[in-house]
């Protein structure tokens, strides 16, 4: 596919130097939007138009600056201000039978597509109907699959518990994982649990630093010359005797301990001849490596049994105790030797070598340190284990479901690009009727003089809430308008004490008729630049539906530049900038621009913390077509931007109107409410529910729908500028509560804070 190219027309290139602005550049096209929050800079992007500020690039000819065109406080303040009036409205031509005729065939034209444009909205609703119960049968079937899940790892589901269809939502988007059960139990205990405990490694038994004295193997036996020395080797009990000596010494009254004779005056003297310097020598070796070799035994032993104390469940458990008792057995045997060959030094003893037993252990304790080593890490990074846990689960769900899923996905697929069908169907057919419905507007526009014009503008001033003033022509003036009030029946000419939002209102449609009407008698029109500044500023919502109305009116002129229109041949706006904070104003004069790719370009305005603004341009890839960008919008929907209208607003009046088009959409074309039934439902069957002034605000609040929608107030008469905007906001809630939408009230008033 090809690619599309923008249209680069008059100023094709833009370098702004000014103050937050550090060589910020952007590359406009035909139409081009701009939004960005307050103190982004949008003011100094438009000033930066006519201050020198931005180095424009120009294809062909620079336009003369009186025919660059700002809309902004600077323009407010010289045309409103400026000694009370508006100069110069516009000028327009004398009724013309022929276009009049024309209009009526038009008409009954644009009447025949309005009707196949129902039609297919219809269908299109069909679609949505059939989808929307197959919708709730799928979350059904995806919520009960799970629910062993769900109920076994709750915490892996915050803020999904209550919304089962945000949870399947998104669990379709979860990439499938093959996870075991046993896997994610271990890991949640750990790092959901009340308490995450901390645990010491295993000791290592160390045996292969204990030498074995060959002493031990070795005949201790004395080496003595004497008589009894020879008998008492001669006999081999030397062992023996030296045994009896000191068990029994001292406590036989002089007699042998096992005959009962008596023993020999120098008998202590005899037996010490039988020990000689080696014997002793060996004995005491023999009793120290005794002593050093059973405490080191002991420091082994404590080492394995504290290790047999440690709470740390690993599942090694079982191997270490087994070998564990192997080689406690295996000191005990050596600690039995040991008291052997202390008892029988002339006997020669082997010792067990423990170092196999042991080394066998401590590759056990080395794998069961791995796993304390494993679970520490764990205890370091909780947050992160748990979004690893959070995704083992939902991963694990996400492949129990895959086969739903799948097929789930599949129909959606199949009823987007059904709906898709019949909304581009109607869309063309309302593009059709809205362009019909333009060149009746502009064919019953030639239709009329400069009288009915003004008459025109001053109930378009009355129909946004602006009361007492109205605009008449300049005494002495022609097609020269200023601003008059009626103060007690007297009409007095505005100098002053105009509200902020009325200046703004004023003076936009002083703009608008300068940048469409002429400005002279013959009515010639010249080719223009526009550039519009936040033109609803401190405007209730009627004002700005005005405001916006007109702007798509300038904003269509511009686009016939592109692609003419036959029966509108109007292209004297020649490029077209808008700047803009207000979401809801941006939708309504960009919902039928962000498909003109080529000629229509979407930029945000954005201040980063270094207190300086950067301009981004705001498109994507076609995905849908195959290649190419496609615009998109930087802001939220209209129905989004009524309720932060609604949050924000301090105005009574604004905030009734703002409730009107809320209940308006809400309960009479989403939820299907009639006037009568919303009324009878809300009001009489509850009216106990209600104090006298809430119940008063209430009544008003729904009569008001019949107010916007036909202009007449039906009896009605309720004074919302004396109304308090809290109780407003109360009444408006209770509203919602007692239909049984109050989720619906809290979720938009979360969305709009």
């Amino acid at each position: 596919m090809q690619m599309q190219n923008k249209v680069r027309v008059h100023i094709t290139g833009v370098k702004v130097n000014a103050p937050t602005y550090t060589n910020v550049t952007f590359t406009p096209s035909l139409i081009n939007f701009f939004y960005g929050k307050n103190g982004t800079g949008k003011s100094t992007l438009a000033k930066a138009f006519k201050d020198g500020n931005a180095l424009l690039t120009w294809d062909g000819d620079p336009f003369p600056d009186e025919r660059v065109l700002v809309y902004n406080e600077d323009f407010i303040a010289k045309n409103v201000q400026s000694y009370g009036n508006i100069p110069g409205v516009f000028t327009i031509s004398e009724i013309n039978a022929v276009k009049k005729k024309e209009a009526d065939d038009k008409i009954a034209e644009k009447a025949g597509v309005d009707a196949q444009a129902t039609a297919a909205h219809a269908a299109a609703d069909k679609i949505t109907e059939d989808h929307t119960k197959a919708e709730e049968a799928y979350i059904s079937t995806i919520w009960d699959k799970t629910e062993t899940t769900r109920k076994k790892y709750p915490l892996t589901q915050t803020g999904y518990t209550r919304d089962r269809r945000k949870f399947v939502k998104q669990l379709a988007n979860t990439p499938m994982l093959v996870s075991t059960d046993d896997e994610c139990t271990a890991l949640y205990k750990t790092v959901f649990g009340k308490q995450q405990t901390k645990h010491n490694p295993y000791t290592h038994v160390h045996t292969d630093q204990i030498t074995i004295s060959p002493i031990m193997e070795q005949a201790i036996i004395s080496r003595a010359n004497t008589d009894f020395a020879l008998f008492i080797r001669t006999l081999g009990n030397m062992d023996w005797v030296t045994a009896g000596h000191k068990a029994y010494h001292g406590k036989t009254d002089g007699r042998c301990p096992y005959c009962q004779k008596a023993l020999p005056e120098d008998f202590e003297d005899q037996l010490a001849t039988c020990y000689d310097n080696q014997y002793k020598d060996d004995l005491a070796a023999l009793g120290k490596f005794i002593d050093s070799y059973y405490k080191d035994m002991m420091l082994a032993r404590q080492a394995v049994e504290a290790n047999l104390q440690n709470p740390f469940p690993t599942k090694r458990l079982a191997d270490y105790k087994k070998q564990a008792q192997l080689l406690l057995a295996a000191i005990q045997r050596n600690c039995d030797l040991l008291q052997k060959k202390k008892d029988n030094p002339s006997e020669a003893v082997t010792l067990e070598d423990l170092v196999p037993l042991s080394t066998d252990l401590n590759t056990i304790i080395t794998a069961i340190n791995d796993e304390v080593d494993a679970y520490m890490a764990v205890l370091a990074d909780i947050p992160g284990q748990q979004q690893k846990c959070t995704e083992m689960v939902w991963g694990m769900m996400a492949n129990d479901c895959s086969a739903d899923i799948r097929a789930w996905l599949k129909r959606t697929d199949d009823d987007r690009d059904a709906w898709k069908a019949k909304n581009e169907e109607e869309k063309k057919l309302r593009e059709q009727s809205g362009k019909l419905e333009s060149e009746i507007a502009k064919l019953n526009s030639q239709t009329v003089n400069t009288t009915k014009a003004m008459q025109d503008i001053n109930r378009l001033i009355a129909s946004a809430g602006f009361k007492g003033f109205e605009l008449q022509e300049k005494p002495g003036a022609k097609y020269v308008y200023e601003l008059v009030r009626d103060q007690n029946g007297k009409k007095v000419v505005v100098d002053k004490n105009l509200s902020e939002g009325e200046r703004h209102f004023i003076a936009f449609l002083y703009f608008y008729h300068m940048v469409m009407g002429s400005q002279s008698d013959d009515g010639k029109m010249v080719d223009k630049i526009v550039i519009i500044d936040d033109p609803v500023s401190s405007m209730d919502s009627s004002s700005l539906f005005v405001v916006a109305s007109l702007t798509r009116e300038m904003i269509a002129v511009c686009y016939n530049n592109y692609e003419l229109n036959e029966e509108n041949t109007d292209d004297h706006i020649r490029q077209f900038f808008c700047m803009t904070h207000n979401p809801y104003f941006f939708r309504e004069v960009t919902y039928n621009r962000l498909s003109d790719y080529e000629c229509v370009s979407f930029f945000e305005i954005k201040k980063g913390g270094n207190n300086q603004t950067s301009i981004e341009e705001c498109d994507d890839d076609d995905t849908l077509t195959g290649g190419g960008k496609i615009n998109r919008s930087p802001v939220r929907n209209t129905y989004d931007a009524l309720w932060d209208e609604y949050m924000h607003t301090d105005n009574p009046e604004t905030m009734m109107m703002v409730i009107r088009q809320i209940l308006e959409y809400y309960f009479v074309q989403m939820v299907g409410y009639h006037n009568v039934d919303l009324r009878r439902d809300l009001l009489d069957k509850h009216e106990k529910e209600f104090t006298k002034e809430d119940y008063v605000a209430a009544s008003a609040m729904i009569a008001m729908i019949n107010v916007g929608a036909t202009g007449f107030n039906d009896g009605l008469y309720y004074d919302s500028s004396a109304a308090n905007v809290s109780q407003l906001h109360s009444v408006f809630e209770r509203i919602f509560s007692v239909m049984g939408q109050e989720q619906h009230y809290n979720m938009m008033t979360r969305r709009a804070r």
